[in-house]
C-alpha cells in the first residue's frame, strides 16, 4: 500500500509539473526602415480581441547590445496549451496575416523555444523596457536556487519584473539559459543597478558565489511594443 501511495504521489507531481510549465518561442526579424508602425497595425488588425488558450504574444523592438534583428515576436503560454482559441481565425485569415506582415519585413532571422522557469509575478508589459542576459549554465540546480533567492532577497526594487528560463530548441550563441529584468525605462533600469550595488551588494555577491559554473555570453535590451493576451 505504501508503494502504491508513493507511485500515486509521483504521478500527481509529474502531472502538476507539466501542467504548470510555461513555454515560449521567439522569432527574430528585420523590419523595413520606417515601417514599424505599419507592421504594428497589421498585428493589431489580426490579434485585437482574439482570445488565447493561455498566455499571449509580444511584439518587441530590439535596442542596445548584442541584438539579432530589429524586432522580435515572443509567443508564450502553458505547455500544450499555447496559441489562440480554435475557430477564431480561418486558414485564409492566417495566410492573409502572413502576406500583410511580410510587406514590412526585410529579412527573417533565427527562432528559439524554451521554458520560463522563474518569474516574480510582475506583468512584463507593465514595465516594457527589458535587459536580457544569455549564458551557458553547467549546474542548473545551483543556478535555479541562487537565482530564485536573489530575485526574492537581493534584486527586488520598485516592482521591477524578473524572469529566468531555458533554451531547449535552438541555442543563441550556444546559450542554455536566459535571465530578463524589466523596468519602466532605461533610466529606471540603471537606477535599479545602482541600488543593488549600494544597498544589496552582499546578496548580489552571494548569488555569483552560489550559482555554480556559468559562462556569460551576451546581453541586450528591448522594448515591448504590443501585447496580445496576457502573461
Amino acid at each position: 500500500m505504501k508503494n502504491l501511495y508513493a507511485i500515486l504521489l509521483l504521478v500527481l507531481f509529474m502531472h502538476t509539473a507539466i501542467a504548470q510549465t510555461n513555454t515560449f518561442t521567439v522569432y527574430y526579424f528585420d523590419v523595413k526602415p520606417g515601417m514599424e508602425a505599419s507592421l504594428a497595425g497589421v498585428f493589431d488588425a489580426f490579434y485585437d480581441g482574439v482570445e488565447f488558450k493561455s498566455g499571449g504574444l509580444y511584439l518587441e523592438r530590439m535596442q542596445r547590445g548584442d541584438v539579432s534583428g530589429t524586432h522580435r515576436v515572443v509567443v508564450f503560454g502553458e505547455l500544450g496549451n499555447v496559441g489562440i482559441v480554435d475557430g477564431q481565425k480561418t486558414d485564409q485569415d492566417w495566410e492573409q496575416f502572413r502576406t500583410n506582415r511580410l510587406k514590412f519585413i526585410e529579412k527573417s532571422g533565427p527562432s528559439y523555444s524554451g521554458r520560463i522557469m522563474l518569474s516574480n509575478g510582475v506583468d512584463p508589459f507593465s514595465k516594457g523596457y527589458f535587459q536580457l542576459y544569455e549564458g551557458i549554465v553547467y549546474e542548473p540546480e545551483k543556478m535555479l536556487a541562487a537565482h530564485s533567492k536573489a530575485m526574492d532577497k537581493a534584486w527586488a526594487y520598485e516592482g521591477n519584473a524578473m524572469l529566468f528560463g531555458t533554451y531547449d530548441v535552438g541555442s543563441p550563441g550556444g546559450a542554455t539559459h536566459w535571465a530578463a529584468f524589466g523596468a519602466d525605462s532605461l533610466e529606471s533600469l540603471m537606477e535599479w543597478k545602482v541600488y543593488i550595488e549600494e544597498k544589496k551588494a552582499k546578496g548580489h555577491a552571494e548569488y555569483f558565489k552560489n550559482r555554480g559554473e556559468t559562462k556569460d555570453l551576451t546581453n541586450y535590451s528591448l522594448k515591448i511594443l504590443k501585447q496580445y493576451g496576457g502573461f
